[in-house]
Formats: structure tokens, C-alpha cells, sequence
């Protein structure tokens, strides 16, 4: 391949032919062009060195990307799987805590029913006890006399056993002159009646459903 310089210095031997002028000119021009060439083959070359640092830039950049997004990707599988272990604990932990609640409830809500069975139970007991004392004492009241029976029964006694004597009737007696004597006049009437001393009924040997009830203040009804 020729070079500049060469196609400079070249010469032609001198004869008949093409006229030197001619020649010269032509050789100028492929000069020209050689060196336009020469030129443009330079830029060329340096735009490319240009493209070849630019493309290894951009692969050093590409990897640094590349391994920036292989970093960033393994972070959010990391910060993925820690959220994950982290809810999955915070999950249990709710569940366990909730089982934990409903049981405590279960147990509260067991006892307090057993606590208010117990109560109603012991409201049962106490009323059916109730019942038996106010019975009981219903009974003895039933069995206490009333005023009708009072009155009944003093009229019976009155009658049984009176308490004043008749006084008999005292017929008037018309007082006849005498002469005066010097012995005591004796009186106009005796009474023929002894005093009547009343009896008193001996209460003792009166049998009645009454006879064994008791007073007082130190009476205890649930003692018989």
C-alpha cells in the first residue's frame, strides 16, 4: 500500500506519452485524497476509542448496576423474609394471646356461673327454710285461742263455776206494837244462809291442745 510520502516522491521517466502537467495534477489530488482520508481515518479511530472507553464505561456501569439490583433484590428477600418471620411471630404471638384471653374468659365466666348457681342454690335452701319456720309458726299461731274462744270459754267457766252468790229475795215484814218488855228485843230476821265460798277450778287436770304451749322471753320455737 502506498503512502503519502511515496506518492510524493514517485517520478515518471521522461518520453513520449502523457504530458507531465497532467500527471503532477492528478498526483496532487490522490495527495489530497490520500491525506483526507488519512484525516478522516484519524477522527475515525479517535471517535472510536471514544465509543470503546464509552462502551467499557458502560459496562462497568452496567455491572455495578447489575450488582446493585442483585444487592437491592437480595435486601428485599431479606427484609421480605424478615417481615414474614416477624409477622408470622407477631401472628402466633396474637393467637396465642388470644387463646389465652378466651380461656381466662371461659374460666371467669365458669366460676361466676357456678358462683351464681351456688347463690341461687343457697337462695333455695334459704327459702324452703323460710317456708318450714313461717309453717311452723303459722301452726302455733293457728293453734293460739282467739278472741271468740275466749269468750266462749270464760262463759263456759261462769257457768261452771259462778263466782257471787243470788242473794234471796227478803220478804217486808209489818212491825206489830208490843208491849215495852225489859228483855232484848230479838231481831226481826236471822239469815238462814251460810257465806257460799267459790270454788276455784283446778286448771291442772284441764286437758286441752293449749296446755303445753310456752312464754317467755327465752322460748325457742325450734326447741320442740
Amino acid at each position: 500500500m502506498l503512502t503519502i510520502d511515496e506518492i510524493k516522491d514517485i517520478s515518471f521517466r521522461k518520453g513520449r506519452g502523457y504530458r507531465g502537467e497532467d500527471v503532477d495534477a492528478f498526483i496532487d489530488e490522490v495527495i489530497l485524497t490520500f491525506e483526507q482520508m488519512r484525516k478522516e481515518k484519524s477522527d475515525l479511530i479517535r471517535k472510536m476509542d471514544i465509543l470503546a472507553t464509552r462502551v467499557e464505561q458502560y459496562r462497568a456501569d452496567e455491572e455495578t448496576v447489575r450488582n446493585a439490583l442483585l444487592s437491592a433484590q437480595r435486601v428485599a428477600d431479606q427484609c421480605v423474609k424478615e417481615a414474614n418471620a416477624k409477622a408470622a411471630a407477631i401472628l402466633s404471638d396474637a393467637e396465642a394471646k388470644a387463646n389465652k384471653m378466651i380461656k381466662d374468659a371461659n374460666g371467669v365466666t365458669a366460676t361466676q356461673k357456678d358462683a351464681y348457681l351456688k347463690l341461687k342454690g343457697d337462695s333455695v335452701a334459704l327459702r324452703s327454710e323460710l317456708e318450714a319456720l313461717y309453717n311452723k309458726h303459722l301452726k302455733t299461731i293457728n293453734e293460739l285461742p282467739t278472741d271468740a274462744v275466749l269468750i266462749r270459754k270464760q262463759e263456759e267457766l261462769d257457768r261452771q263455776y259462778p263466782t257471787q252468790a243470788e242473794e234471796p229475795e227478803v220478804e217486808e215484814v209489818v212491825a206489830v206494837e208490843e208491849p215495852v218488855q225489859t228483855q232484848t228485843a230479838a231481831p226481826a230476821y236471822e239469815d238462814t244462809f251460810e257465806p257460799v265460798t267459790p270454788s276455784v277450778p283446778d286448771y291442772t287436770t284441764d286437758e286441752s291442745k293449749f296446755s303445753n304451749l310456752k312464754f317467755g322471753d327465752n322460748y325457742d320455737v325450734d326447741a320442740d
